[in-house]
């Protein structure tokens, strides 16, 4: 009964020792990450209104519903900011583009796209990305391309016009920020969607990392364990095989210390009691095989 306590002190002192091991390395990680990167992102927008007698102010704020065939401009506003302390130079890209999408049967089959390229800055070298653009977009420009379209064809679609802000950092995509403008409906809610791959892959990288170091831990934790628990039940087996060759002593035998040869393994010390036809005497934590006035000695492991 209080070896099996043992056993379970040392299982859930183990346990805990992981857990402890485990939120240390998350916490110096993700410092780790904040000191490497550095982030910001403002993206918003203002709605800009045709001349009308009904609102008090020509321009109206983001997150707001707005009437369609009131809307004049829409002026969009993007400031990024990126630095990434590990590497030395850094090159970018950027574009804006505009692309309008139409579908049919209440918006479930798109059946039309056509893609308009606002804006577009290649190769930027430098420690830090730092991006600010201010794009007015002629909102009825699209609103008549799809009316258009509808009329060549003679058929109704939903429509919406996607902008979107594509970073490219060391050649490699990093798709930002994109906002969602219905085109053919009466009262519209523009949505915003954003993004950083960049950031996104990093930190996926380091959680790769945090995932293999946890399972080197308990894989760890679980050979440790089982070390300890299950080694000196193997001993005892051992032993209480060969117990007609093993005799208990109740005095430390006169050992002469130039004769000495202390193994590691009880089944080496057995094996070589077996093989010259000798006993093995023990006392306390030691076993000792006398052959040719050589001594050759193990101490048993302590149970914890």
């Amino acid at each position: 009964m209080q070896e099996k306590s043992k056993k379970i002190k040392i299982l859930f002192f183990s346990i805990i020792i992981g857990i402890l091991l485990l939120g240390v390395i998350y916490t110096y990680n993700n410092i780790q990450k904040s000191n490497i990167y550095q982030f910001k992102n403002q993206t918003y927008y203002e709605v800009t209104l045709n001349p009308n007698n009904y609102f008090l102010k020509d321009t109206l704020e983001s997150d707001h519903y707005y009437i369609a065939n009131s809307i004049k401009n829409i002026d969009i506003y993007f400031d990024y900011y990126l630095k990434d302390k590990t590497k030395e130079n850094i090159n970018y890209s950027y574009n804006m583009t505009a692309t309008i999408k139409s579908y049919a049967d209440n918006g479930t089959k798109l059946i039309w796209t056509k893609d308009f390229n606002l804006k577009n800055i290649n190769n930027i070298d430098g420690r830090e990305i730092h991006i600010i653009e201010n794009y007015k977009l002629d909102y009825q420009y699209y609103v008549n391309y799809v009316e258009s379209f509808q009329e060549y064809y003679n058929i109704k679609t939903e429509s919406y016009l996607s902008i979107k802000l594509n970073v490219q950092i060391n050649d490699k995509d990093n798709p930002y920020v994109e906002l969602v403008i219905p085109l053919n409906e009466n009262i519209i809610e523009i949505t915003m969607k954003e993004e950083n791959a960049f950031l996104e892959n990093n930190k996926q990288n380091v959680d790769l990392k945090i995932i293999i170091v946890f399972i080197i831990l308990v894989i760890a934790t679980i050979y440790l364990i089982s070390k300890i628990l299950f080694y000196r039940n193997d001993e005892k087996t051992i032993l209480k095989s060969y117990q007609d060759i093993i005799i208990t002593i109740q005095k430390k035998p006169n050992i002469n210390m130039d004769n000495i040869i202390y193994l590691t393994s009880l089944k080496d010390l057995i094996n070589i009691a077996v093989n010259n036809n000798s006993n093995i005497f023990h006392y306390q934590n030691s076993y000792y095989a006398i052959i040719d006035n050589i001594y050759y000695i193990y101490h048993l492991k302590k149970t914890i």
